[in-house]
C-alpha cells in the first residue's frame, strides 16, 4: 500500500484543537486519500499545539508532529512513498526528498503576503508598495515549484493565477497542467444522525481576522438591520489567527462594537467539531467581505464548512463559489458594496420571508454532489498511488541552481572589487584629492598658469630649429 505523508505548515482539526482553513484543506485532502485506500499520515509544526490540549486518539506527537528546521529527518524516519505539501512555505525546509513531492496551491499566497506587509493600503509609499521581501518571497515560491513533481489548486479562478508560475518554474502549460481539487470535505454532514432544531433568526460568522479580509461593513449593516427590526441574534466565533497574529489592530474597533452590541454572542475561536455543533443549531451565515484580488481568487474554505452544517449563506458575488451558491439555491449572492440588498436581504430573512429549510437541504445537495472529499480528491490519487519523478525536473533543477552559482560569483567579485576600491580610497594621494575638492578649479587655472613657460620654451624651441634647419638646407 503506498505510504502518503501530508505536512502542512498549519494546526489540524483534531479533537480540541482550534485549526484554520489551510488546516481544514491539509485534513480533507489526507481524508479524500484515506477513502481512497491509501496509507496516509498527516503532520504539522510542532509549535501549533504549544500550550494546547489534543483528547483525539488518532493524534500522536510522534506521528503527527515535527520540527519545521528537522523536517528533513522527520521524513527520513516516516519514510514514505510520495510527499504532499499544503502550501509552498514549508518547502524550503526539506534539504532533501527521498521520494517524489505533490504540492498543493490553495490560495494566492502571494497576494496574501502583499496585503499583510500593508502594501494594500500605504499605496504612497514605495518601502511599503515592493520591497526585497516580495522578491524573496517569489523566489522562495519558484524554488518549491521546482522541487514538486505534481502540483494541484482549488479552483479555476487559481489555476489562472498559478498557471505563469509554474511556466516560470519550467513547468509545461497546457490543459493537463495544475488539475484542481476544490476544498472538500466529508459526504456525511454533522445534522445526518438527528433533526436538528434550528433558530432561523440567528446568524453566524466564523473564521480568522486577516489583512485581506474585510467584513466591518457588513457587519455593521448587520447590526443595525437587527436594531431597526429588533430582531436577531449573531453568533460571532472570530479571532486572531491561532498561531500568528498578522491583523495588525485593523480589527480592533469592529471587535469593539461587536462586544458591545447587545445581539451579539462573543464566542472566539472554538476548536473545529464544537464550532460545527454550533453552527447546526443556527439559521444562517453570514460570509461576505469587502472586495479585492485575493478575495476574488479564493476558494473561501469557510464558507464551504457553512454549506456543510446545512447554513445557506450570504456570500458575495464575484467569487468563483459564487456560481455554486447562486445556481443552486444555496444562499444570496450579493455585491457587498450594496448596502440596501443587503439589509432588504436580512429584513426579510428575520421577517420569515425567505425559506431556510429549503436553502438549507440545497446547501447539503451542493456539498454531496460537488464538494465531497472522496470524489475530488481523484487527480491526487491517481499521482500518489503511481508517484513519478517529473519530466525535465532534474534539468529545470540543474539550470536554476548553476543560474544561482552565476549569481554567486558576481556577487563574490562585487565584494572584491569594493574592497580593492575601499584600498584605494584609503590611500594618502586619494586622501589629498579628495580634501582638495573645493579648490580643484584655482588648482586647474593655477597648473595652466604654470604650464605656459614650458609651452612657450617649447614653442620657441620648436621655431629656433625650424629656423637652423631651413639655413642648413640652403
Amino acid at each position: 500500500m503506498t505510504h502518503v505523508l501530508l505536512l502542512t505548515t498549519e494546526p489540524l482539526p483534531f479533537r480540541g484543537m482550534i485549526t484554520t482553513g489551510a488546516g481544514l484543506r491539509a485534513w480533507g485532502l489526507a481524508e479524500g486519500l484515506r477513502s481512497a485506500g491509501l496509507e496516509v499520515t498527516v503532520a504539522m509544526p510542532q509549535e501549533t499545539v504549544e500550550g494546547k490540549s489534543i483528547y483525539d486518539e488518532a493524534f500522536s506527537p510522534k506521528k503527527n508532529l515535527f520540527q519545521r528546521h528537522l523536517l528533513t529527518e522527520f521524513v527520513n524516519t516516516t519514510r514514505p512513498d510520495v510527499i504532499v505539501f499544503q502550501h509552498w512555505g514549508l518547502m524550503s525546509h526539506l534539504k532533501q526528498a527521498p521520494c517524489p513531492v505533490a504540492l498543493d496551491l490553495a490560495g494566492p499566497h502571494l497576494l496574501e503576503r502583499y496585503y499583510w506587509s500593508g502594501a494594500a493600503s500605504s499605496p504612497a509609499d514605495p518601502q511599503k508598495t515592493f520591497n526585497m521581501d516580495f522578491e524573496k518571497n517569489l523566489t522562495e515560491k519558484l524554488h518549491a515549484l521546482r522541487l514538486a513533481d505534481f502540483v494541484t489548486c482549488s479552483g479555476k479562478f487559481q489555476r489562472f493565477y498559478f498557471l505563469p508560475f509554474l511556466a516560470m518554474a519550467g513547468y509545461p502549460v497546457n490543459m493537463d497542467t495544475l488539475p484542481i481539487i476544490p476544498f472538500s470535505i466529508d459526504p456525511n454532514p454533522p445534522v445526518r444522525l438527528r433533526r436538528i432544531q434550528r433558530d432561523p433568526e440567528t446568524f453566524v460568522y466564523g473564521g480568522m481576522f486577516l489583512p485581506w479580509q474585510n467584513p466591518e461593513r457588513q457587519l455593521n449593516w448587520l447590526l443595525e438591520t437587527f436594531d431597526e427590526v429588533k430582531r436577531g441574534k449573531l453568533l460571532f466565533f472570530g479571532g486572531m489567527h491561532p498561531t500568528l497574529d498578522v491583523s495588525g489592530g485593523k480589527f480592533d474597533r469592529l471587535l469593539k462594537r461587536l462586544e458591545e452590541h447587545p445581539r451579539v454572542v462573543m464566542s472566539g475561536l472554538i476548536p473545529f467539531h464544537e464550532l460545527c455543533e454550533k453552527y447546526i443549531h443556527a439559521g444562517v451565515a453570514l460570509d461576505l467581505c469587502d472586495r479585492n484580488p485575493e478575495r476574488e481568487l479564493a476558494f473561501t474554505t469557510r464558507t464551504i464548512v457553512y454549506l456543510w452544517c446545512g447554513l445557506p449563506v450570504i456570500y458575495n458575488n464575484y467569487a468563483e463559489l459564487s456560481e455554486y451558491i447562486s445556481s443552486s439555491g444555496a444562499g444570496w449572492c450579493l455585491n457587498p458594496d450594496d448596502e440596501k440588498g443587503f439589509k432588504d436581504t436580512v429584513r426579510n430573512i428575520l421577517e420569515g420571508k425567505a425559506n431556510l429549510e429549503e436553502k438549507g437541504e440545497s446547501a447539503l445537495r451542493l456539498i454531496r454532489e460537488r464538494f465531497d472529499w472522496t470524489k475530488t480528491i481523484r487527480p491526487l490519487t491517481d499521482f500518489c498511488t503511481s508517484p513519478y519523478y517529473r519530466k525535465g525536473k532534474g534539468g529545470a533543477l540543474l539550470a536554476f541552481e548553476n543560474q544561482s552559482h552565476r549569481i554567486d560569483d558576481l556577487r563574490r567579485r562585487l565584494e572584491e572589487t569594493q574592497r580593492e576600491l575601499l584600498t584605494l580610497k584609503g590611500k594618502l594621494w586619494y586622501r589629498l584629492y579628495k580634501k582638495t575638492g573645493q579648490l580643484r578649479p584655482f588648482l586647474a587655472l593655477l597648473a595652466f598658469l604654470l604650464s605656459l613657460p614650458v609651452c612657450l620654451f617649447l614653442l620657441f624651441a620648436i621655431l629656433v630649429n625650424d629656423l637652423f634647419s631651413s639655413k642648413k638646407g640652403r
